[in-house]
């Protein structure tokens, strides 16, 4: 595999630096990744229907992703119905549990028990 693309359950995305999202105007999948050498580690993973609009600097996992070390974007811009770019965001989830998005999860699931109990 060459050194800008990236593997992420099976799926192959483009690894970008963090500033070159407004390039791509179309839809996909993006993670937000750590990389230390030849080492990833995915930390957020989520999809939008215009990638440069989602990733425009207000992003609310930005912030919390730079804080654990952030510093290089990776794309899938194969998925392009809403509905395959769900499923893959949920298979990613799955199987590399990126933290931020456990932890989103895990807050999802608690808030709903609020609202059950």
């Amino acid at each position: 595999m060459e050194a800008w693309q990236a593997e992420w359950a099976g799926v192959r995305f483009w690894s970008l630096f963090m500033g070159d999202a407004h390039f791509h105007r179309r839809p996909g999948v993006y993670a937000f990744v750590q990389r230390i050498g030849h080492h990833r580690t995915i930390l957020f993973v989520d999809h939008a229907d215009n990638i440069a609009t989602a990733l425009d600097g207000h992003h609310d996992r930005w912030v919390d992703a730079q804080r654990l070390g952030f510093n290089e974007l990776n794309l899938n811009l194969e998925a392009v119905e809403r509905t395959d770019r769900l499923l893959l965001r949920g298979h990613i989830i799955k199987r590399c549990s990126p933290i931020l998005n456990v932890i989103d999860q895990q807050c999802n699931q608690e808030e709903w028990s609020r609202k059950a109990g």
